[in-house]
């Protein structure tokens, strides 16, 4: 996505949306396998979790070896999501999609990435700690950490933290706006799926078999997938539109 198609500043939320919702629709049957294998990786502790006999009810898990793949799990799902971003940003630019050249991009970025994460969890926690209102203000200004990183080659993860609130103050209005309508509308369209997956896994394998937890399972993980698209080309979009109006 070039910076001349997307919204300048003082457009609206509209446009901004408008411009995200574009690049999902080109971009989602390229970027679905991608997304789909970061879901996996992301739910692989829970998966372990529940094959070693214990439930998610519980509370939060006390095992060291939940924790550890949690960390592992959570470096691979970056890096493909990592990957498929730049597919997005390839396939809208009008270039041909290599997974090779995708994946060792995003191999060279990962050590930044994996700090600037863990950066951004820390200053989350401390905006928490801070009466929450910090803690929004920086979430919603990390929005476009990943294309900050990958786009524009920024290697030191504090610097690019910076650069994440520099490039999105000006306009932390519209884009706060932008994700809260985009987020409410994945919410109710989740709710609508799930409801519509779980009807016909009951018609199909019947409510509570084996293959009825199979389907509900594939759909959520397929839904959860198609999410992270649409989330990667809204931080896209996001910024696209503040560089172009910086």
């Amino acid at each position: 996505m070039t910076a001349s198609n997307a919204p300048r500043r003082g457009h609206s939320v509209a446009e901004l949306l408008y411009t995200a919702i574009a690049l999902f629709r080109a971009t989602l049957l390229k970027c679905l396998p991608f997304a789909m294998v970061a879901v996996l990786c992301a739910e692989a502790p829970n998966f372990y979790w529940l094959a070693s006999g214990h439930s998610l009810e519980q509370g939060l898990p006390s095992d060291p070896t939940y924790w550890w793949l949690a960390f592992i799990s959570s470096g691979a799902a970056l890096y493909i999501f990592s990957a498929m971003m730049l597919r997005q940003v390839y396939f809208s630019g009008g270039f041909a999609v290599n997974a090779r050249q995708e994946f060792a991009l995003a191999a060279r970025r990962l050590p930044t990435l994996l700090s600037a994460w863990i950066l951004l969890q820390v200053s989350l926690f401390v905006g928490f700690l801070a009466l929450v209102l910090p803690a929004v203000f920086l979430f919603v200004c990390y929005l476009v950490l990943l294309p900050v990183i990958l786009l524009e080659g920024q290697l030191n993860p504090l610097l690019a933290l910076r650069r994440c609130v520099l490039l999105v103050w000006p306009n932390w209005w519209r884009v706060c706006a932008a994700f809260v309508i985009a987020l409410i509308t994945m919410f109710i369209c989740a709710l609508v799926v799930a409801a519509m997956l779980n009807i016909l896994a009951a018609l199909l394998a019947g409510s509570g078999s084996a293959a009825f937890l199979a389907i509900v399972s594939a759909g959520s993980i397929a839904l959860g997938a198609a999410a992270l698209v649409f989330f990667s080309a809204l931080a896209l979009a996001i910024h696209s539109s503040a560089n172009s109006s910086a």
